[in-house]
């Protein structure tokens, strides 16, 4: 499982808002935050949940990008 710098580092190269992967995870942004900050450490239940939701997300860019790529569909900077 990831510890919350690996979980922010991956987010932002993966280019997800902090604020789909709150949501996705249902963990209040502002604790996000504060979790990538090193603010306050986050329990196993919010990592584990962070983590599974960070690399759906992913994986979902990955298709939907594919899907448009197949079409020809330009997809720089929309996703």
């Amino acid at each position: 499982m990831m510890n919350t710098q690996t979980l922010r580092s991956a987010r932002v190269a993966a280019e997800i808002p902090a604020s789909l992967l709150a949501a996705k995870a249902k963990v209040n942004r502002t604790r996000l935050s504060q979790m990538e900050r090193g603010y306050v450490q986050p329990t196993e239940n919010e990592l584990r949940r962070l983590s599974q939701a960070l690399a759906q997300l992913i994986h979902a860019r990955a298709v939907v990008q594919s899907a448009a790529a197949s079409v020809g569909w330009p997809m720089g900077g929309v996703l």
